[in-house]
């Protein structure tokens, strides 16, 4: 059995489909060949039955509706009967009350016959006589003078050779059938596998030339169809996906590169002048604390990033006081930025975001914030409760942001102004990092920005005060 399976498991879909569909047919021909036959033979034994039965009544009705004393004429004259309604192959027998045989009716010479039986009413069996099958009637004949009985044998010769014939048909048919189903399903089939063969010299291309490859879609939408469009859907979400790994990568190491090289620089000179020239040495020692504590940054961001990006599902929510944690953040905000001007109005109400995260969401947009607008100009954040929403507001009254950058903003490491950025100590991930907050907890952002004025819209879901 186990040697089976796995050769009925090293088959390939398209034989699989042949033996599976031949299989189907011939058990369903088998099936409906065998209830046919079993139905065509009791029919036909049926009517074996009625022809007899008819004969034992006519013989019966002859000699019991005669005159009230059976003379020999009348047996005579039954003989005669006998003889008109006999049937080739029977063989009629008439025995008197004691089991003599008056006559028999034989035309071909048979061995065919059955000990002498008294029966009080009609009676048909089917019996086998010398290897054949054959039905014995027998009936009582009484009138007021005479008794006896009458027996016939009728040979089952013509339904035998008709059920063998049905048989063997029914056996030519089935291997017919069964060849015609074989054939017919393996072109089929081929023509079902047709595309998931495609499928998979495509699958195979993409493994070896990348994932520019499409499949065409089919004219009619089936399982197949819809295979195809999901693979193609996959194929461009893993094209952009790659492509978007690579340039993270690639600006990753850009993003490293640079820090690393101003600490080897400042460590060279170090170790060339800074040993005797406290100035040089203080001031490389600075310079490099400031880019480790950059590459730190950016660690901690790419962690962060990497972190949000597998939280795919998250455990029990304890819901935010959002106007508790706005005012709190806004306050550390004003602590680093003294000389800005923060103006916050709230009203109470609770989100469906854990505290912590929404204060690092709101850290991001503030400083974003701050840092793209000049001294002289104040940050608006506010925050209202809505019906199923928070919605949280942050303005600022800066440069803005062209409108050609606004759908890059939150890819990781974009930047409107790399130069600039750098300069300020943005390495380009923390909007996509508030951006993948906010889509763990199924909350939108929204960002609108004209020259002077970018506004940051938060929609978050409202939580049931308790």
């Amino acid at each position: 059995m186990n040697r089976l399976s796995v050769s009925w498991n090293k088959l390939s879909i398209r034989w699989k489909w042949m033996l599976s569909a031949s299989a189907t047919i011939f058990l369903a021909f088998t099936c409906f060949s065998v209830i046919l036959i079993v139905a065509m033979s009791q029919w036909m034994i049926q009517e074996e039955r009625n022809t007899l039965t008819e004969v034992l009544t006519d013989l019966k009705d002859f000699y019991e509706n005669r005159n009230p004393l059976v003379t020999t004429n009348e047996i005579n004259e039954g003989r005669e009967l006998a003889e008109q309604i006999y049937e080739r192959g029977q063989v009629i027998h008439f025995y008197n009350e004691d089991g003599f045989e008056i006559y028999q009716i034989q035309r071909s010479e048979t061995n065919l016959s059955v000990p002498f039986i008294r029966v009080s009413d009609t009676d048909i069996s089917r019996e086998r006589l010398n290897g054949t099958s054959a039905l014995v009637g027998r009936t009582p004949v009484n009138s007021n003078g005479f008794s006896g009985y009458i027996e016939i044998i009728h040979p089952l010769n013509a339904y035998t050779a008709q059920l063998n014939y049905m048989i063997f048909l029914s056996m030519i048919l089935l291997i017919a059938a069964l060849l015609f189903s074989s054939y017919a399903a393996y072109l089929l089939s081929g023509s079902f596998i047709k595309p998931i063969t495609q499928l998979g010299r495509t699958m195979k291309k993409t493994q070896e030339e990348g994932f520019q490859r499409q499949l065409p879609e089919p004219a009619y939408q089936d399982e197949v169809g819809g295979l195809i469009e999901i693979f193609n859907d996959m194929m461009a979400e893993l094209e952009k996906n790659f492509i978007k790994q690579k340039q993270f990568t690639e600006d990753a190491s850009h993003e490293m590169r640079t820090p690393l090289q101003i600490i080897e620089g400042h460590l060279n000179l170090i170790q060339r002048w800074g040993k005797k020239d406290p100035d040089i040495l203080e001031e490389s020692l600075e310079i490099s604390l400031q880019e480790i504590n950059r590459i730190k940054k950016l660690v901690s961001d790419l962690l962060m990033l990497s972190r949000a990006d597998r939280e795919l599902q998250l455990e029990e929510v304890v819901p935010a006081d959002c106007d508790k944690v706005i005012m709190e953040t806004t306050n550390k905000m004003k602590a680093i930025y003294e000389n800005r001007e923060f103006v916050v109005e709230t009203t109470k109400g609770q989100a469906s975001i854990e505290a912590g995260h929404l204060e690092q969401i709101l850290i991001i947009f503030i400083e974003n914030a701050v840092k793209y607008s000049s001294q002289d100009k104040k940050v608006l954040v506010t925050g209202i409760k809505k019906s199923e929403k928070y919605e949280i507001t942050i303005e600022d009254y800066g440069d803005g942001i062209p409108e050609e950058n606004l759908p890059f903003i939150f890819d990781r490491f974009y930047r409107v102004e790399k130069s600039r950025s750098r300069d300020m100590g943005g390495n380009g991930l923390g909007l996509s990092i508030a951006k993948r907050l906010l889509e763990m907890y199924g909350a939108d952002v929204k960002v609108d920005s004209k020259p002077g004025h970018t506004v940051v819209k938060l929609s978050i879901l409202s939580a049931e005060e308790g």
